[in-house]
């Protein structure tokens, strides 16, 4: 492709000799535009974007070097021959930073600004023979690449079908292909999918085999699926079944692989239900943690599959000792939990005490050596002494401490022994408030507080309701936080969520028409309000309350 060239020059002799005398044809170049100052030159430029510019170097208006510059900005691969009769090294200086392909001193040769040209145009087209080869090799790659990506699901299959088959590779040998495949696992079970009912049979296939035009839907299925649990799993070869060789990145406890995986399992089963009417069962693995195990949790999972052949009571079964541990070492939690609920309203200080003790021994042997699952539900045990104050009291900030940082506390726990103590503590801090709390409110408050309850739906403000007794504000505000242990805001928050729950409990009222008849404009606002009180949303409470209807 010929290169493009603009001359520009304020002697016109000079101009027309170079775009009349240069053998361009020879030298591939084609003149496009020319120019007799630099304004009109640069407008050339910027026209044409040649490749190659031929100026000279002082000019009215805009001089070489500027236009220099220019195509050095605007085109940057172009080439920029100066013209000049100054052999001046400051001007040559320049001209080097400016990215100048050469100078030419007048009075000008033929030859010399030929060889100066051509030597351009071989740059030029040298530069364009490295990018050419550069967006081959970039191109080249990116398939290279894609192929790569493309074929690694089928070669990680090919792995654990292997390593299910009972090859033992070296650990050195089995890291190194682990590792270029994107492989990676803490521990490792096995999970078989086995048909159950086809309400699409296909002919000749086995009454139980999952055909492969649903195998490919469902493994993709279980591989969101798993990704949303935070582990992966790899479709492994079989003859009827599907089975997946489930990876778990960081090490768990044995309930919650079995959590993930339950919940995994189900949600699979419904998913593969819905979209293409088959019903499954899965049979799960212990877990393990070499791959070279594979072939023996494969075994074990079959086993179970075998064994426990159409039970369509247990869609999911996992190995028995599994079940036998779980017997013995779990007790009902939310049960618990419950009755802790309940002792709180009906139960002296010392009984709770005794209580607790039991209730942390619970947690205990639930949490299984979870730290963070036993911290979880400690917490559970702060927040519903909170909650239970808060609903007696209507007082959010009756303690030392905010509800965060009390949680930051129990996370903080060393040990179960401290927890024990510091829940023991906090218990009897609130049986004591509560044993202590009735008192009477002067008539100012007590006429207040009427008030709040009959206003809570209009914009009421402290300002609003000092005027109406003819009080000052901050008189008004320090009267009822001293006697109420509360807020004004929060004395119309509480009237306000009490009034919200009578309404939520009639089916007539829509949850989202409840917010702005108690004086929440902003639904999102009432739902945060209501969730920080209540400790449920306000849909919760209604659907928790419909329920006894």
């Amino acid at each position: 492709m010929k290169k493009t060239v603009v001359v520009i020059d304020d002697k016109p002799l000079i101009l027309q000799s170079i775009v009349q005398t240069v053998d361009w044809s020879r030298l591939n170049c084609t003149v496009v535009g020319q120019a007799m100052d630099g304004v009109e030159g640069k407008q050339v430029i910027l026209d044409k974007q040649p490749d190659i510019l031929i100026t000279d170097i002082k000019m009215p208006g805009i001089s070489g070097l500027e236009l220099a510059e220019y195509m050095h900005e605007e085109l940057p691969r172009s080439k920029t021959i100066l013209i000049t009769g100054y052999q001046d090294f400051d001007f040559a200086k320049r001209a080097v930073r400016l990215g100048v392909h050469d100078i030419v001193v007048k009075p000008i040769h033929n030859e010399e600004l030929q060889r100066v040209i051509g030597q351009a145009v071989t740059e030029l087209d040298n530069k364009q023979s490295e990018l050419s080869r550069r967006a081959e090799k970039d191109e080249a790659f990116s398939q290279l690449s894609e192929r790569h990506r493309s074929s690694l699901p089928s070669l990680r299959s090919k792995l654990v079908s292997e390593l299910i088959g009972g090859s033992q590779p070296q650990d050195d040998d089995l890291a190194a292909a682990t590792a270029e495949l994107g492989i990676a696992w803490s521990r490792c079970s096995v999970l078989i999918v086995r048909s159950k009912q086809m309400f699409e049979t296909v002919q000749g296939a086995d009454s139980h085999s999952i055909h492969p035009r649903i195998r490919g839907d469902l493994t993709k299925l279980a591989q969101a699926s798993a990704a949303r649990r935070e582990f992966e799993v790899i479709e492994s070869y079989d003859r009827s079944d599907l089975v997946l060789v489930c990876l778990f990145p960081r090490p768990l406890s044995p309930r919650e692989l079995r959590l993930k995986l339950q919940s995994f399992c189900h949600d699979l089963i419904e998913l593969v239900r819905q979209k293409h009417g088959l019903l499954c069962c899965m049979a799960v693995s212990s877990n393990y943690r070499k791959l070279q195990e594979l072939r023996e949790a494969y075994a074990e999972a079959s086993a179970l599959m075998d064994v426990s052949f159409f039970r369509a009571e247990e869609p999911v079964l996992f190995p028995e000792r599994i079940e036998a541990a779980g017997e013995i070492g779990r007790f009902a939690i939310i049960r618990d939990l419950e009755e802790f609920n309940r002792m709180l309203e009906h139960a002296s200080s010392d009984e709770m005490a005794s209580h607790l003790e039991k209730f942390l021994e619970h947690i205990k042997a639930y949490s299984e050596g979870n730290i963070l699952v036993a911290k979880g539900l400690l917490s559970d045990v702060c927040l519903a002494a909170a909650r239970y104050y808060y609903r007696v009291t209507g007082d959010e900030f009756g303690f030392d401490k905010s509800i965060d940082e009390m949680l930051e506390d129990v996370y903080q726990l060393p040990n179960m022994r401290t927890a024990s103590d510091y829940l023991s503590s906090f218990i009897q801090t609130v049986k004591h408030k509560l044993e202590g709390n009735d008192k009477e409110y002067s008539l100012i408050v007590k006429k207040s507080m009427d008030y709040i309850n009959s206003h809570f739906a209009d914009n009421i403000s402290l300002t609003s309701l000092a005027e109406h007794f003819g009080l000052s504000p901050s008189y008004l505000s320090r009267l009822l936080r001293t006697e109420t242990g509360i807020n004004f805001v929060d004395l119309v928050a509480k009237a306000r969520i009490e009034a919200a729950k009578r309404l939520l409990r009639d089916p007539r009222h829509k949850v989202n028409e409840v917010g702005e008849m108690v004086g929440y404009k902003e639904y999102a606002y009432f739902y945060q309000v209501f969730k920080k009180v209540e400790g449920v949303s306000p849909k919760e409470y209604k659907n928790k309350s419909k329920d006894s209807y």
